[in-house]
């Protein structure tokens, strides 16, 4: 399964994620376990905090950790792939668990 997410900035300064792609089947995997996740909505000071596990924020507020085989890619409104929601903490720890 591949989820593509849109990373939008509101007006307020704050960043909503929302799916775009995937959602219904997301939906059904998730759904029976967990009250699905409409969208993820960070303020831009907890966005910079995170910077470097954005990775990890997105895939426990969909829970895509308890998935396997599942991609992603988060794009602004242009459609550019935003390459922060790449990095974990995990990357810089060696022998690490990485998703």
């Amino acid at each position: 399964m591949n989820i593509v997410f849109l990373e939008k900035r509101l007006s307020d300064g704050k960043f909503e994620i929302t799916i775009r792609q995937g959602r219904d089947e997301l939906k059904r995997l998730i759904g029976r376990k967990y009250t699905f996740p409409e969208k993820l909505v960070l303020t831009g000071e907890q966005r910079e905090e995170n910077k470097d596990c954005m990775k990890d924020i997105i895939t426990g507020a969909f829970c895509l950790q308890e998935l396997e085989g599942v991609t992603y890619v988060v794009k602004n409104e242009r459609g550019d792939t935003i390459e922060d929601y790449y990095k974990s903490i995990y990357d810089d720890i060696e022998g690490g668990v990485r998703m």
